[in-house]
């Protein structure tokens, strides 16, 4: 973080002066248990205790509360108390996101928001100083840590701005206060907390409200759900991108290439010639939002073109590998819901052309009571996709198999697992030098990694066509 003497921080929080005003902080954080010296604590976690021990060893380690401490304890000239710890804190990071005339550029969406955010990062990072979401950890936890990298040496900042709950997306914006404002896609996700579809979207949209007045917004023109968001009352800027429908930043003429997908880009009516690596329809979209965004902030097309096809993507995205005894799998074990499915199962379909398609799945989470109904729907695409054999991993993943059969799948060719063992035994009975397989769980789902690593041949290397 920029360095900051004590004192600015507390003029920002209406503190009276002190002894200690001189002493220069090099930390802020809203976490208890990491005190130390220089640093300034907010504690935000009435649950975390304070170690009053640990904190009486330090002799330049601060803390901002609203609680009392307990008589008798030294240090307590170091202590300051304010009236709301909470809005204490927000009124520090508002302060310090204000020290920095940067573009910053939030990124959401019930997928691609990873991968569009890496591709513009490392983009950026081949000639500027970036701080950016670090990996998928975009949860309201790390944003102080994201935001306390950025200094007088940063020069961009891109984060992923997720949400499990409505508001969360204003908060974000809040404290991070985006100019450029990317939604990828709004599929179905996080319905245990916002109950319903269209409350999903809204929260999404929440984006909107975010970015102010003068903000950009870069959004997909294809995706159904974004376009039932009202844009009337936004006063900024709108980019689209697409593939289907007509859009500033258009890809056309789709190939699976090696290790990637080839495509012409149609650009103020200009045609440009386009690779990414990392296959799927869904990898163009990706690269459509982080080649506009790149544009947005006025730097050449042809360079951020040349720079996308060296994108190093994320593992465990669609990742295609060499499994055992020849077969083909395709990991995509990072993340689950029906929308990343769907893609995956594209991915699927073309990878598997003339071949064996498994789809091996585990449960999708955060679908709340519209789970059943959403297992349907991608049993529904087994079928479209094509998919040859289904086998499930769990008891929640069973009911896609069930609603297969239902729509038509052989049931000799639906295997409902009864254990990871069973599942696992399954899936090498299955592989071959003729089988494409797709594995698809979440993260979250521990065992899937040590079944992923029983089918994928010893040190596997990339799949390239």
């Amino acid at each position: 973080m920029k360095k900051l003497a004590l004192k600015e921080i507390k003029k920002v929080l209406g503190l009276a002066s002190g002894p200690d005003d001189e002493v220069i902080i090099e930390h802020v954080t809203n976490d208890i248990t990491k005190m130390n010296n220089a640093t300034v604590v907010f504690h935000l976690n009435k649950a975390e205790e304070m170690k009053v021990k640990n904190f009486e060893r330090l002799n330049s380690c601060y803390v901002v509360t609203d609680q009392p401490l307990l008589k008798g304890t030294s240090g307590a000239e170091r202590v300051f108390y304010v009236g709301n710890v909470k809005a204490a804190y927000d009124k520090f990071t508002s302060y310090y996101r204000s020290l920095f005339k940067i573009p910053v550029i939030a990124v959401t969406g019930t997928c691609g928001k990873t991968t569009t955010k890496e591709m513009i990062a490392q983009i950026l990072r081949n000639n500027y100083q970036v701080v950016a979401t670090e990996s998928s950890k975009n949860s309201l936890r790390f944003m102080n840590d994201y935001l306390m990298k950025i200094d007088d040496n940063t020069d961009y900042a891109v984060f992923e701005t997720a949400i499990t709950h409505p508001g969360n997306l204003i908060y974000e914006c809040e404290f991070f206060k985006p100019t450029i404002g990317i939604i990828t896609t709004i599929g179905i996700d996080h319905l245990n907390w916002c109950k319903t579809l269209d409350n999903y979207i809204r929260t999404k949209g929440e984006l909107l409200t975010g970015l102010g007045k003068n903000g950009i917004l870069i959004i997909n023109r294809d995706n159904k759900h974004i376009r039932k968001l009202d844009f009337s009352n936004f006063t900024g800027k709108i980019i689209t991108f697409g593939i289907k429908k007509k859009a500033d930043f258009q890809a056309q003429d789709l190939v699976y290439a090696e290790k990637g997908m080839k495509f012409t880009l149609l650009y103020n009516q200009r045609k440009y010639s386009a690779y990414v690596p990392g296959f799927g329809e869904h990898n163009v979209y990706n690269a459509l939002a982080a080649l506009a965004a790149i544009v947005a902030l006025k730097h050449d097309l042809n360079d951020a073109i040349n720079l996308l096809g060296k994108y190093r993507p994320l593992r465990s995205h669609t990742e295609i590998k060499k499994g055992i005894k020849g077969s083909i799998i395709i990991d995509d074990t990072w993340s689950s819901n029906p929308t990343s499915a769907e893609a995956a199962l594209k991915v699927l379909r073309e990878i598997g052309r003339g071949k064996k398609k498994v789809a091996a799945f585990g449960q999708i989470s955060y679908l709340g009571k519209h789970a059943e109904k959403y297992y349907e729907k991608i049993a529904k695409m087994l079928l479209q996709h094509q998919v040859d054999i289904l086998i499930t991993k769990d008891h929640a993943s069973a009911s896609i198999g069930s609603y297969a059969v239902k729509h038509g799948m052989n049931q000799n060719n639906v295997h409902k697992a009864k254990s990871d063992s069973d599942f696992n035994k399954k899936l090498i009975s299955l592989l071959d030098q003729n089988t494409v397989c797709l594995i698809k769980c979440s993260m979250l789902d521990k065992s899937s990694q040590q079944i992923l690593e029983n089918i994928l041949e010893k040190k596997s290397t990339p799949f390239s066509e």
